[in-house]
């Protein structure tokens, strides 16, 4: 996202997106209450959390256990939500989170057609403020390079004086 200053770091975008977060849940819910009726969207509420528990329960607990760890390592890069159960773990808590926008993103992330889609969107959301290297540039990892010796340049001649 490029914001008026150039692009937003991606923490910085959370930290707006979780401060914007319930003020979109609770217009969406008024807009929903006024669709359906209040007690029809409270209802629709309960079973969204509802089936959250039960995608958790399906899940089980070591699924749940890794993303809390990798969450709270402070170490990790990156963490891979494909094939462990990770991304179906948080797709249960973001189904039971009260609100129809992070129910929805948590329904995305239970079923994996939609997860892959709601992956590769984040990922280009997130490294759309990364410049390409210039094709001068060859990006190495660490154990690709190694330092230079500094040059040994010949010594300078003194200018004469005028």
């Amino acid at each position: 996202m490029i914001g008026e200053f150039g692009p937003m770091h991606p923490v910085k975008l959370i930290a707006l997106g979780l401060l914007v977060l319930p003020v979109a849940e609770i217009t969406v819910f008024i807009l929903v209450a006024a669709a359906l009726g209040f007690l029809t969207a409270l209802a629709l509420l309960i079973l969204v959390s509802f089936a959250g528990l039960l995608v958790l329960r399906q899940v089980g607990g070591g699924a749940v256990t890794r993303l809390r760890t990798a969450a709270g390592n402070a170490t990790i890069t990156g963490v891979t939500l494909d094939g462990t159960g990770m991304a179906t773990a948080l797709g249960g808590i973001l189904l039971v989170i009260p609100g129809f926008i992070t129910g929805l993103l948590g329904a995305m992330m239970v079923f994996p057609g939609s997860r892959r889609w709601l992956l590769a969107a984040f990922q280009r959301l997130f490294s759309a403020g990364r410049r390409p290297s210039s094709p001068q540039i060859v990006d190495l990892e660490p154990d690709e390079w190694r330092p230079l010796p500094e040059p040994k340049l010949p010594p300078r001649r003194r200018q004469p004086k005028s």
